[in-house]
């Protein structure tokens, strides 16, 4: 069998890349070891970007009901007082869905499973194992085992969607940036019916060796994790659930609450960015490229923008539209924005833990005295939102005073049409290229987008949301745009 796109795992970035691909007319093929979705919950936060990547992969409306709003994060100590807050409650942020939202993954993966159901050029094919992975004369060879007896498969590429033991990572190499975080923490995810009264945002309780973690993020449904031993190996994996329950009552101090525990699982953070994330046909995204600990509520997220990111440049190369350069730009423009996460991440897994009274004390002043800052609550997402650097950009603005609009993302606005439907500013660009004016183009801009095959919209085109997108516009300096298929602006034209 031979397939143009095998994809390794069947998780949400597998899945989202799959979608993704269809949407450019590219059939792929799905290779998953379990079947069905898997029914735990692990990831339980997505920003508004990856809530647009699941608009563009045909997900967002499934999974829409499922979805809770939440408020950003609370960094508290032992006795739940504030030290710092990042504010994340707008329910329409920059990428036109709300800025933070909790959710169970099983919910999420329906959703997009439902999504590429929906795709004839998507096969999936449940309770194949891929033993091996391997390139011969280019073209890239796998060794699986299921239903079907053993095969051989070849596919011109192979992405590994396969989490942090993926055979496709193997196969490209194991060497990753290692930032040495190690704990063990329990997660703990409960039912109530009752309502708990929690501030609806994560909470991180920065309290040393019983740092721990507490969110709603359902309409009775509640997670906390809670720091354990980094020693304890083997058994110190199995934690009682009595002791569990006596954890979480601790927290809310109301020893009468009907609670009901689903599951609890120990979990090794790691903090690690693969050093290599292509091999000839071989790609790593999502938890094959990358590991980060959790406190930031990234992980799943940094995979989705991985599928966003490489399915648009495959799709280019595919279709004849673009060279074997434009593969190389995945690795180039999503490692920086991974490692600016994971380390973010593990910063705020490290004042968490921060142990002594004396040094504890200095940490949580300093973190207050960042708090009183003005503007400092919002300004956390966008240190860890770096812009598509200029080597990935390949279409570059012509003047240096336009740098801070190009490789930022374009905002997606919403209106309502005359029948009070809502609507998305994404639905008018459609996929490929755009090039947007408000005025006539330079001769330099408009032949770039002839080059790349771009659709033209006129501001005007947007309909009730047109004053917005001009204003957009006019505050960067800019009477034209051209943008990627992944909604970032690699030129502009300045106002003249």
């Amino acid at each position: 069998m031979s397939s143009q796109v095998v994809i390794v795992g069947a998780g949400p970035t597998g899945l989202t890349t799959a979608a993704l691909l269809a949407r450019y007319g590219i059939p792929s093929t799905i290779l998953e070891r379990h079947r069905g979705v898997y029914p735990l919950p692990r990831a339980v936060h997505i920003d508004d970007e990856v809530y647009r990547i699941l608009q563009a992969a045909g997900a967002a409306d499934d999974f829409g009901p499922h979805g809770r709003p939440a408020e950003g994060m609370h960094l508290v100590d032992a006795r739940m007082r504030v030290l710092m807050r990042f504010a994340r409650s707008s329910p329409n942020g920059h990428h036109g869905w709300r800025e933070s939202t909790m959710f169970d993954q099983p919910d999420l993966e329906r959703a997009l499973r439902g999504a590429v159901s929906r795709q004839p050029a998507v096969t999936v094919r449940e309770g194949v194992d891929v033993e091996s992975v391997g390139v011969a004369d280019g073209v890239a060879r796998l060794q699986v085992r299921g239903a079907r007896g053993p095969e051989v498969l070849t596919s011109q590429f192979v992405l590994g969607c396969d989490g942090a033991s993926s055979v496709v990572a193997s196969a490209i190499g194991q060497k990753a940036y290692d930032l040495a975080f190690r704990q063990r923490w329990l997660v703990v995810d409960v039912r109530c019916a009752a309502d708990l009264q929690l501030w609806p945002g994560v909470h991180q309780v920065c309290a040393g060796a019983q740092a721990s973690t507490f969110m709603r993020i359902g309409e009775d449904r509640y997670r906390w994790e809670f720091r354990l031993s980094d020693s304890d190996t083997g058994a110190g994996d199995d934690v009682d659930e009595e002791w569990a329950l006596r954890s979480v009552r601790a927290q809310l101090g109301d020893a009468d609450t009907d609670i009901q525990i689903l599951r609890t699982a120990t979990y090794r953070h790691a903090a690690r960015v693969a050093r290599h994330w292509r091999s000839g046909p071989l790609f790593v995204l999502g938890d094959a490229a990358h590991r980060t600990p959790p406190f930031i509520g990234q992980g799943l997220g940094a995979g989705q923008r991985d599928a966003m990111n490489l399915a648009w440049k495959l799709a280019a190369v595919l279709d004849g539209c673009a060279d074997d350069r434009l593969l190389g730009t995945y690795e180039s423009e999503r490692k920086p924005h991974v490692m600016r996460s994971v380390v973010a991440a593990t910063l705020v897994g490290t004042l968490m833990s921060v142990r002594g009274a004396a040094v504890q004390a200095a940490v949580h002043t300093a973190m207050r005295g960042v708090d009183s800052v003005p503007g400092a609550a919002s300004a956390g997402p966008a240190l860890i939102y770096p812009r598509v650097g200029r080597g990935g950009l390949r279409l570059r603005e012509r003047l240096r005073r336009q740098s801070r609009i190009v490789g930022r993302s374009i905002p997606q606005f919403t209106s309502t049409d005359e029948q009070d439907v809502l609507r998305r500013s994404d639905e008018i660009l459609g996929r490929g290229y755009v090039l947007i004016t408000d005025d006539r183009p330079d001769s330099g801009l408009a032949r770039r987008a002839r080059a790349v095959r771009a659709r033209h919209v006129d501001v005007g085109d947007f309909g009730s949301s047109a004053p917005a997108m001009r204003r957009w516009l006019h505050t960067n300096g800019a009477r034209a745009v051209l943008i990627r298929p992944d909604r970032v602006v690699c030129a502009a034209a300045p106002i003249t």
